[in-house]
């Protein structure tokens, strides 16, 4: 039976997804992309260039996504390949090889905003430590618990933080309401795939939109992993299922596949 997955990632994501369905190679899963969310580069804005002109300043930085890391590639800062100072969340690790030419810090740590804290906490002398954290700039949208929560573990460390704007995430226009409505009503659509907090939120506005309307949408919800999940009960979702490995889109795929 072919599923077909309404898939709400940043258009950014989209080939990488493409990618994971193609060596998954099922027939029987078709995705639909309508992106909730968009994520547009700022590596001109005064906040980023500041920290540029102060890199160096730094004991680490954090990339709290890939697009972080992309921006950071835009910046010209020239890493060396020792440089060991550069923390990205799993898979995001594999950019900082590509893009920056330098192998990441922390490749032990939990693929999540947490599991870096964990990690950090187990470094010697962390409050005499300086650490940049580049990080979205969000419109239309609330800053998810995940990242929030994040920066308050972060603080206990007692390093001295500072969080760099370097991109911006906004949400899908309320204007797009109604084709969404129309898309997940009327295209046989079997399942709904989260990838962020971001879009859960935008999910949830949507469904508002369709009850006003007298449309009363039943698709299942399923999540990319527990912190994404988070979100999703935080903006009053139901998640159906979670996919417990949350590493790769790969793995996602690989989730849809089983249930």
């Amino acid at each position: 039976m072919v599923k077909r997955l309404f898939i709400t990632a940043p258009e950014a994501y989209q080939s990488r997804f493409r990618e994971a369905f193609r060596r998954a190679g099922v027939q029987e899963l078709v995705p639909v992309f309508r992106p909730f969310i968009r994520t547009v580069a700022t590596p001109d804005a005064a906040e980023f260039r500041d920290f540029v002109s102060r890199h160096e300043d730094f004991d680490f930085i954090i990339c709290s996504s890939r697009m972080a890391v992309t921006v950071l590639a835009m910046s010209g800062i020239q890493f060396s390949a020792s440089d060991g100072r550069i923390i990205a969340i799993g898979k995001d690790q594999d950019a900082v090889r590509c893009m920056l030419g330098v192998e990441p810090a922390l490749t032990d740590a939990e693929p999540s905003m947490m599991g870096i804290v964990e990690a950090l906490k187990r470094l010697p002398d962390m409050g005499a430590k300086r650490v940049a954290v580049l990080l979205p700039a969000f419109s239309g949208l609330p800053v998810p618990s995940t990242i929030t929560n994040f920066l308050e573990a972060l603080a206990l460390t007692r390093a001295d933080v500072t969080t760099v704007h370097c991109y911006c995430t906004s949400a899908l226009g309320a204007d797009e309401y109604d084709d969404v409505v129309a898309a997940l009503a009327g295209d046989g659509i079997d399942a709904i795939a989260l990838t962020s907090g971001g879009e859960a939120h935008v999910l949830a506005d949507v469904l508002r939109h369709a009850s006003c309307r007298g449309i009363e949408l039943d698709v299942p919800v399923y999540s990319f992993g527990p912190y994404t999940t988070k979100c999703a009960h935080e903006a009053g979702l139901t998640v159906c299922a979670t996919s417990s490995n949350f590493h790769s889109f790969d793995e996602y795929v690989c989730f849809f596949k089983r249930i």
